[in-house]
């Protein structure tokens, strides 16, 4: 009798362990999910899509691989080449202050998922083992909203956040808006940071159309053409700013980027340039593909920590200029 008792524990304690890992974790499934099969599914406000990994030994590499995966296809959804999908990868990165040969494959994958598609979240999993590898599948949920953003900006080749900024009463950085108004004395500066490494020209004209570069200018003593891709740039310097002087009237502020440098613009032929001469190069340069949109994300600089937000974005698929004035009175 005790050894049939012994038998049955031994019975029910091999059919336990017998049990399918995959019924008792979450993200594990005894049969494949019915969207397994698909790659893009369509549905409503959302997009999701479906990504696979190979075979990995670590069961969170699986899962990353997996995500990447699913992101590739979303991007192939969007019509938008590797080429854009790597572009914004490697400016995301550099924000993070990380670099290609650090990142190890799996943190590569993380970033792509957050760089490429944001608000993009892992719907359902379905995670196996099959001998001493780990599988993994993701349903990856896409607001439909993404599609629409990386469809307008797949052929953006240059894409720059750009600010002006004036010293308030307590010396504190506020927006500068088109036409508003400055004095004699007040200080202002110039913030920029490009998703690709490119040639910025920032000019100012006065109202005697004359006009003063800048940048680059080596008297600021601050970065150097090209910017770097990410980088924070103030002109003058991120610890100092311009100030007007007595000449009162309309002031305009003149932006130049471009993926290749700009021999109008450099050395000393390009330090005094008229009004008219700047907006002949703007044309010369097939600069009418400026896109300006919105951007609410807060930007704060480690230098200028009283900084307010930076609402402009400026893209192009090339070159472009952008032009802004303000009240000098």
């Amino acid at each position: 009798m005790k050894r049939t008792a012994i038998l049955i524990c031994c019975a029910l304690a091999a059919a336990a362990c017998s049990t399918p890992q995959t019924a008792e974790r979450p993200g594990f499934k005894a049969e494949k999910p019915a969207w397994f099969e698909k790659t893009i599914v369509p549905q409503g406000a959302e997009i999701l899509a479906v990504g696979h990994s190979g075979p990995q030994a670590d069961e969170q590499k699986a899962k990353d691989e997996a995500l990447a995966n699913a992101t590739k296809e979303f991007a192939r959804y969007c019509k938008a080449d590797v080429d854009s999908l790597d572009r914004i990868y490697e400016t995301y990165s550099r924000e993070n202050a990380k670099t290609n040969e650090t990142l190890s494959v799996e943190n590569r994958n993380q970033v792509r998922v957050k760089a490429f598609v944001k608000r993009a979240v892992p719907d359902d999993w379905y995670v196996r083992r099959e001998k001493k590898n780990w599988l993994a599948s993701v349903l990856l949920k896409v607001p439909k909203e993404e599609f629409d953003r990386i469809s307008t900006e797949k052929n953006v080749k240059l894409s720059l956040d750009i600010g002006f900024y004036f010293e308030d009463a307590d010396k504190k950085m506020q927006p500068l808006g088109d036409g508003s108004v400055l004095r004699s004395g007040d200080g202002y500066a110039v913030y920029a940071k490009p998703s690709d490494t490119c040639f910025l020209y920032v000019y100012q004209v006065d109202a005697l159309n004359k006009s003063f570069r800048l940048f680059p200018n080596p008297q600021f003593k601050t970065a150097e053409n090209p910017v770097p891709a990410a980088s924070v740039l103030w002109v003058p310097n991120d610890k100092e700013v311009l100030f007007l002087d007595e000449t009162t009237g309309k002031e305009s502020f003149y932006i130049f980027a471009s993926p290749e440098r700009i021999p109008d613009f450099e050395g000393e032929k390009g330090v005094n340039l008229t009004r008219g001469d700047m907006d002949l190069l703007g044309k010369k340069m097939g600069a009418a593909g400026v896109r300006r949109k919105l951007d609410t994300s807060t930007v704060a600089p480690p230098a200028k920590s009283d900084v307010v937000e930076v609402k402009k974005k400026l893209q192009a698929e090339g070159a472009f200029v952008y032009e802004t004035w303000f009240w000098h009175k």
